[in-house]
């Protein structure tokens, strides 16, 4: 190896591991600007309900919640936050079941013991639910209330996904293979 291609091969090593050191700084600055939200912090309100963090799943509370001593579920997971809104918006609440992706199978009554008409329409209020492993949802799905529509997309309202995008934007392209339910 002559002293040439030495050095050059020295300058490229050098200048990747600067490189590699510079995005590893970027990333430690982007990390740390995001707000780090306690377990049960408020994260964001829709519609005058509130939703509230759940560290983004590093924490796994089984501890239950009830409003007004009506059950809305784990503490701060998806599903409580879609059954405690529809309680609070509609006196609407639906039956017990384990995962994001069953709610589109689960007995929906009033509060008042009436049946609930459902359609799957795309409104604001209306739950979007995700399927069993979609993109980054696990097995358990996900669940979200539409809080706009616009020509390109959705906002969502949620509670257990991301703490620093409480009101989410999601293209129509990204919404491959999700069910809408709006009640009334």
């Amino acid at each position: 190896m002559t002293f040439t291609s030495m050095t050059f091969t020295t300058i490229n090593t050098l200048f990747f591991i600067g490189l590699a050191l510079l995005l590893c700084y970027m990333f430690y600055i982007i990390y740390k600007s995001k707000k780090q939200y306690n377990f049960g912090e408020l994260i964001g309100t829709f519609n005058g309900v509130n939703a509230y963090s759940n560290q983004e799943g590093i924490l796994n509370s089984d501890e239950t919640n009830y409003y007004n001593g009506i059950y809305t579920g784990i503490k701060w997971q998806c599903v409580e936050y879609a059954r405690r809104y529809l309680i609070v918006r509609h006196g609407i609440t639906f039956s017990d079941i384990n995962n994001a992706h069953e709610i589109p199978r689960a007995k929906f009554t009033k509060l008042n013991g009436n049946s609930v008409i459902m359609n799957n329409e795309l409104l604001v209020g209306s739950l979007i639910i995700w399927p069993q492993n979609y993109k980054i949802n696990g097995y358990e799905g996900h669940v979200a209330i539409v809080s706009s529509i616009s020509a390109k997309g959705i906002r969502v309202a949620e509670q257990n996904y991301n703490d620093n995008e409480f009101n989410r934007f999601i293209s129509f392209t990204d919404l491959k293979n999700v069910i809408f339910l709006s009640v009334s």
